[in-house]
Formats: structure tokens, sequence, C-alpha cells
């Protein structure tokens, strides 16, 4: 991208920052139980934007970005589900005993597992592991994935297979074949 339209880009992206700073802060400030999380929603709306391909042909901004704080808040209820199931009885983190029946053993083969996918991840191709850690870590749809990259829901599933296919032929080299 040249310099002039990289400046431009940047120029729409901190109006629009200034512009919808505060509305976003109100309006996940109503919507979420911890004042904690409104920083980090917001600072997530303004980084999908930052990713969208061409900020300054959105048409209807307001709309945009509201769906875009919608999105970005069931996306943390959808993360922070499990937890909120664990402490469900009002109980806090610091009222639950955690303890663990998992052998040494277990915790080194889970940890060696653990560095052989990231090792699988590192061979994907840049967009492929986005798409791959987006879909299974951060548990979004594939339509989500796709409006993120900016690319059809079609391409986000072939990435997906690709990184299937790839990851599952990369360990089974590494077990040697053993799978």
């Amino acid at each position: 991208m040249p310099a002039s339209e990289t400046s431009a880009r940047n120029g729409r992206l901190d109006q629009l920052v200034r512009r919808y700073y505060a509305p976003l802060v109100s309006f996940f400030r109503r919507r979420t139980k911890h004042s904690a999380d409104v920083d980090d929603l917001v600072q997530q709306v303004f980084l999908r934007l930052s990713q969208h391909p061409h900020v300054d042909a959105i048409r209807n901004p307001d709309a945009y970005i509201f769906q875009t704080a919608a999105n970005a808040l069931t996306d943390h209820a959808r993360r922070n589900g499990a937890r909120r199931r664990i402490f469900e009885d009002g109980g806090d983190e610091d009222s639950v005993e955690w303890s663990s029946d998992v052998s040494p053993e277990r915790v080194l083969q889970g940890s060696q597992s653990m560095a052989q996918l990231v090792a699988a991840l590192r061979t994907l191709p840049e967009r492929t592991r986005d798409v791959f850690m987006l879909r299974c870590f951060e548990g979004l749809r594939h339509a989500e994935i796709a409006h993120l990259q900016g690319i059809s829901v079609r391409a986000t599933e072939k990435h997906f297979a690709t990184a299937l296919a790839r990851i599952s032929v990369f360990l089974d080299e590494e077990d040697g074949g053993a799978r």
C-alpha cells in the first residue's frame, strides 16, 4: 500500500477512534458486569476495524461499528461461558479449590503434544494459521472469520480444511506414522 494510502487510512482510523471511543465505552458498560472488560472490548472493536481492508469505504460506520461491538460482546461471552458456569453458585476464583489428579507423566505428554502442535502451526501459511486459530482457539464461526479476514466463507472453510490436513500429516510424521 502506498504511503499516501496508508496515511489516509490511518487518518480515517484515528477519526473513527475519536468519534466512537466514548459511545463504545458506554455501550459496553451497559452490557457487561465487569468494568475491567470494557477497555478490552473497545480495543477489540478497533482492532477488528483496523483489519478491515477498506475502512474508508464503510458506508454506515455507526451500524458497522456497533454490529462489530455486538459481535465482540458475543465472542467475549462465549469465551467466558465455561468460566461463568464454574462460578454460577456465587463463588469466586479464590473460594474454588483447584485440584488435579493428573500424573506428572501425563503433564509431560501434554506439553510434548502442545509443542508438536505449535511446530505444526508454524509450518502453515499465515492466513491458514489465522483461520485455524480463530476457529479452534477462539471458537469463531466460519462466517465471523470470513468477515474478520475479508475473505469468503468458502475460503475460510478451505483454509481450515487445509490446516487440519497439514497438521495431521505433520503430527503423523512426528510420531513416525503411529497415528
